[in-house]
């Protein structure tokens, strides 16, 4: 994680959602520096109570280039500007990269699954690393890419690059193009409005009696000024933990490292009954946007414990 709004977001739903068992978090440059994002992660396991979940140190910079930011919209501080006080725990003794090979030498072969909320660095440099992650590795779903499946599937950070493909798109074409099971949750879904937090959601969470509703709404506060807020990363966790909320289409998908105007984008061949050579990625091209909202909402307000 890179340690946005939404990327906190996610962290909660992952947490509290029945359907996974989260191990550990490791953060990566991208939105905000890696120091600052450690720090919003360590924020959310306190908030939860998590304490066994680790929180590990990721790479500083992208593979080949100069890091770029998201402050402008996420607030100096990833989340929001909203000035909440340090954590009190801190990061593990290991670094990211050591303590995802721990976790692969611990686990039974396909067993574990890994979800990414921001630039791909981390887990390219595991690829590097231990080219027998594809072997291992059970599933990654990465919040990630612009695939023109529907009207929304366009660029955000350029024209036609997506944000976290954008910041490093030698760790995604090296991710991309690795034998890893991936499903791939992009702008085309992520900014569909039927799944974006509406208003009427972000009234429900500040009505919410929690700590952890107090957070969302605190980190929410600013970019709900809009009326609408894209819940980029919590659909990466979703497609893991409730694969049936999504229509998926397995495409070929090649990332562009070198083009003039196209760096970053996620090139996706749709044609049909050909073989391109490549590994095939299962794209989201549609959700059930309403079923997605309720279940953000719902993992973000459930409990009641005291705000003090």
């Amino acid at each position: 994680m890179d340690g946005g709004i939404d990327d906190a977001l996610a962290l909660i739903l992952a947490m509290r959602i029945d359907a996974l068992d989260v191990l550990g978090i490791t953060s990566v440059s991208g939105n905000v520096p890696v120091g600052q994002a450690t720090v919003n992660a360590l924020r959310v396991v306190e908030l939860l109570n998590k304490e066994n979940v680790w929180v590990a140190i990721g790479r500083a910079r992208p593979l080949a280039r100069n890091p770029i930011r998201a402050t402008r919209f996420h607030g100096k501080d990833g989340l929001g500007d909203s000035h909440l006080p340090l954590p009190k725990l801190r990061a593990y003794r290991e670094n990211a990269l050591d303590k995802l090979c721990e976790e692969l030498d611990s686990s039974r072969k396909r067993e574990l699954s890994i979800i990414a909320t921001g630039p791909l660095t981390n887990i390219a440099s595991l690829i590097r690393k231990r080219p027998d992650a594809a072997r291992k590795v059970k599933e990654l779903s990465i919040m990630g890419g612009a695939y023109g499946l529907t009207p929304y599937g366009i660029g955000n950070e350029t024209p036609s690059a997506e944000f976290n493909v954008y910041s490093d798109p030698e760790a995604a074409k090296i991710v991309f193009g690795s034998r890893i099971p991936i499903k791939a949750a992009g702008l085309d879904v992520t900014m569909i409005p039927s799944a974006q937090l509406s208003m009427g959601d972000f009234s429900k969470i500040k009505r919410g009696r929690s700590r952890v509703a107090w957070f969302a709404s605190k980190i929410l506060a600013k970019s709900m000024r809009e009326r609408r807020f894209a819940l980029h990363d919590p659909m990466a966790v979703a497609a893991l933990a409730i694969p049936t909320l999504f229509k998926f289409e397995k495409l070929g998908v090649v990332v562009e490292t070198r083009g003039e105007y196209t760096t970053g984008m996620t090139v996706a061949d749709r044609r049909l009954g050909q073989d391109v050579g490549r590994e095939r990625i299962a794209i989201c091209e549609d959700v059930d946007g309403e079923r997605f909202r309720r279940v953000v909402v719902l993992a973000i307000t459930s409990g009641a414990d005291s705000r003090s």
